[in-house]
């Protein structure tokens, strides 16, 4: 990627616009219209602190070092946590449209804002996920829709809101400890023997052998997604398969996985992967001629 911002020169493959510059937080925006499978790296420099926030459902791996933080669709208001001199490698699989909050450490306290440093700065030594916040989401959208030309302070007011909200979601998550993977793979599990049916928390939270109330919070936090979100994500990744392995109508495929109409399966699908299935399909079809003419 190669972002107009100096500190991040190594980075190559997205196109990238630096909205504010101010001295305690660099607001910058990646984008990217390609389709096709690439990898990019996200910099932390030292004393900083990097925030990336979706813009747009985004298909992604992330990793910190050897270890994969996520996998998956990133859902617009989805965060993710970059410590300082850290790198977080990206495998981007489709559009990606991130918005970037360089963050200096030090100057949160100067802004009384001790939450932030605590909740940013934690003891963890790798990246990390944060749960869709319909409140970054919303802040996040404010940014990407400011006007060139917008005064300096008022972005650098929606960064720093951002920031805090962060925070606090981080710090509320170190209370709670994720789902072990083993009762991940059995909730994961169920949800694929059960993908036409109506699959409701209480199901999920059987299958994991806890109350609903643990569940949530513990399953949350090990995949960054709400129980129903990563449901209707399942709900759609069954749905890609059957578009591009099969030629069966859409609401074949919609009632298969588990949609009552076409209209809903269609808007969660756009929610999800940023295009209405049909026009998916036929843009993934495309490219695999293509693909398959050149070799």
């Amino acid at each position: 990627m190669t972002m107009l911002n100096s500190k991040s020169e190594s980075l190559v493959g997205l196109a990238s616009e630096t909205l504010s510059s101010a001295n305690e937080i660099i607001v910058a925006r990646w984008t990217d219209t390609r389709t096709e499978d690439r990898r990019a790296a996200v910099v932390a420099p030292d004393g900083q602190f990097v925030l990336g926030v979706a813009l747009r459902p985004t298909r992604v791996r992330l990793l910190s070092g050897r270890e994969m933080i996520f996998d998956g669709v990133m859902a617009s208001g989805m965060t993710y946590v970059c410590r300082e001199s850290q790198t977080l490698h990206a495998e981007f699989a489709g559009p990606a449209d991130i918005l970037h909050l360089y963050v200096v450490g030090g100057s949160i306290r100067t802004q009384q804002h001790a939450d932030m440093n605590s909740g940013m700065q934690s003891d963890t030594s790798r990246a990390t996920m944060l749960s869709r916040d319909a409140l970054i989401d919303h802040l996040a959208r404010a940014v990407q829709t400011a006007e060139d030309g917008a005064d300096a302070s008022y972005i650098d007011t929606l960064a720093r809101a951002i920031v805090v909200r962060a925070a606090q979601i981080r710090q509320g998550s170190a209370r709670v400890s994720p789902l072990p993977k083993w009762r991940l793979r059995r909730v994961v599990d169920y949800i694929e023997a059960h993908i036409s049916e109506a699959i409701s928390l209480a199901d999920l939270a059987a299958a994991a052998g806890l109350s609903r109330t643990h569940f949530a919070a513990q399953f949350r936090l090990a995949t960054s997604c709400k129980p129903h979100d990563f449901i209707l994500l399942q709900r759609i990744e069954a749905a890609e398969r059957l578009l591009l392995q099969t030629s069966r109508a859409l609401l074949d495929i919609a009632l298969t996985v588990g949609f009552q109409t076409q209209a809903h399966f269609s808007t969660v699908f756009k929610r999800f992967v940023g295009e209405t299935p049909g026009r998916w399909r036929r843009a993934q079809l495309a490219q695999w001629s293509q693909r398959r003419e050149a070799a």
